[in-house]
């Protein structure tokens, strides 16, 4: 089951997991993009169910958790990548609404879909959930306070839940992806450069520059990562956040 799947990071999730044999039922609020990436998945034979559906909403959680056990009869893997950019703003410039709303968005949709599936993966003693988190909760920007927050707060819910379920055998990982080339990196870049007085490609450039391998990330690398925390090559790995950030950070 994976979450934010209308571009991106989700989308390559959908395709990797889709392509190496997976049932995959994935969501967005955008119908349009999970019904062409449907359409394409099912031309290759694979097996997938897109649903148009916000997961900040408890209702629509235990809807796309029904619907999956219902088509499949178990969830073995759960991908917690739904995000909120949220604003580009100074801290005092930031409304409550816009911090509850970034908060709402990346970190309590997360809650609620593991709290969603944990009866089934306990039941089944075994499953595997992996947080898609952000290189910006550990090595945060200014003027991304809501953002920097919630991905730190991601950190610590994997933490948390790898403590309490893995006597039950469900392991809980966070992979923090460092700048994904993509529409969505473009949007922030323009937030980041006005805010600065400089042109997207001037803070693009910086960015890379900051990195040892000098460039951005794909969504392919963190789709792969994905795969093996998902597969019983990684059976001992629970609790950890794992930096995919062409070495930006490396703690």
């Amino acid at each position: 089951m994976i979450t934010g799947a209308s571009r991106g990071i989700g989308q390559e999730l959908v395709r990797q997991f889709a392509r190496s044999g997976a049932r995959v039922v994935f969501c967005a609020r955008r119908p349009g993009p999970l019904q062409s990436l449907e359409e394409e998945l099912k031309r290759e034979q694979c097996d997938v169910m897109g649903l148009a559906l916000n997961v900040t909403e408890p209702g629509d959680v235990a809807h796309l958790v029904d619907t999956a056990l219902v088509r499949y009869g178990r969830i073995d893997v759960l991908i917690n990548n739904v995000g909120v950019a949220g604003p580009t703003k100074a801290i005092e410039d930031t409304s409550v609404t816009e911090w509850n709303d970034t908060l709402a968005g990346n970190l309590t949709s997360t809650f609620l879909c593991l709290q969603a599936v944990v009866p089934g993966m306990r039941a089944n003693r075994k499953g595997s959930v992996i947080n898609i988190g952000s290189a910006t909760g550990k090595r945060p920007l200014a003027h991304r306070i809501g953002y920097a927050t919630a991905k730190m707060g991601m950190i610590g819910l994997t933490r948390t839940a790898a403590e309490e379920l893995g006597p039950h055998n469900i392991r809980v990982n966070c992979i923090c992806p460092g700048a994904v080339a993509g529409e969505r990196l473009d949007e922030i870049m323009k937030g980041q450069a006005d805010q600065r007085g400089i042109t997207v490609d001037q803070f693009k450039q910086a960015i890379q520059g900051l990195s040892p391998l000098k460039s951005l990330v794909g969504a392919e690398d963190v789709a792969g990562l994905a795969l093996f925390l998902a597969s019983d090559l990684s059976h001992h790995m629970t609790g950890q956040d794992i930096n995919v950030t062409a070495g930006l950070v490396m703690y």
